[in-house]
Order: C-alpha cells, then sequence, then structure tokens
C-alpha cells in the first residue's frame, strides 16, 4: 500500500501555546471514495477539541498493491498515523518567530536592487 498526501491545509488560532509540551484531543474522520478500484481517495479531517484550536484537512490517494484486499479500519489507523506525524511538523514549522532582517546581512535586499520586481 501506499499513501499520497496531495493537499494539506492547517487552520489555526493566532495564539501559541506558551508551554512546551503540547497535549492534543484530536477528533478526527477518513472518508474514502472509489473504494471499489486500487486507487483510493480519501480525506482525513483532524480537529482539536480543546485548549488548543486548529483544523487540519489532507486529501490524497490509496494505492493498493495488487491482489492486497482494503480494509478500511487498518488503511485509516494508518492514514491517522501519519497525518498526525505531519500535523505535529506543521504545528512546529508554523509556530511564532521573529526575524530581524538588516541591509548590513542582506545588502541586496529591496525592491531598490530589483527595478523589474514591481513591473506586470
Amino acid at each position: 500500500m501506499e499513501i499520497y498526501m496531495q493537499k494539506i491545509g492547517l487552520i489555526r488560532d493566532d495564539i501559541n501555546p506558551r508551554n512546551s509540551d503540547l497535549n492534543l484531543d484530536i477528533d478526527w474522520y477518513v472518508e474514502y471514495t472509489n473504494t471499489d478500484q486500487d486507487r483510493i481517495n480519501f480525506n482525513i479531517v483532524l480537529k482539536s477539541c480543546e485548549n488548543f484550536n486548529l483544523n487540519f484537512k489532507v486529501d490524497g490517494i490509496l494505492k493498493l498493491d495488487l491482489f492486497e484486499e482494503f480494509i478500511q479500519d487498518e488503511c485509516s489507523q494508518v492514514i491517522f498515523y501519519h497525518a498526525c506525524n505531519v500535523l505535529m511538523d506543521m504545528i512546529s514549522i508554523t509556530r511564532e518567530s521573529i526575524h530581524i532582517i538588516s541591509k548590513k546581512e542582506y545588502p541586496d535586499l529591496g525592491s531598490e536592487n530589483h527595478y523589474n520586481a514591481l513591473y506586470n
């Protein structure tokens, strides 16, 4: 079985939790289409229930090997596991961070150095 995550979406609050440990109570479901074929489309939605408000959705394809049987409960668990890993990575990379960029460190930064940047 191969899992392809084609579209990933994350909607989260503006406020980040300040503690280093993030415990999420997740409500989730998986919807399948084209279950009679060897390529099954799926949508998984994960929603947090309490402290940290977020909605996460993945659209993808589940490709079965030759003669492999589609067992919905087992496939849902595998998809959920991988979706949770991607979700935790996305929470990590979208956390709040501050970057100060100075002209001294990046002398070519700015539209005055890129004359064609503002033209259509």
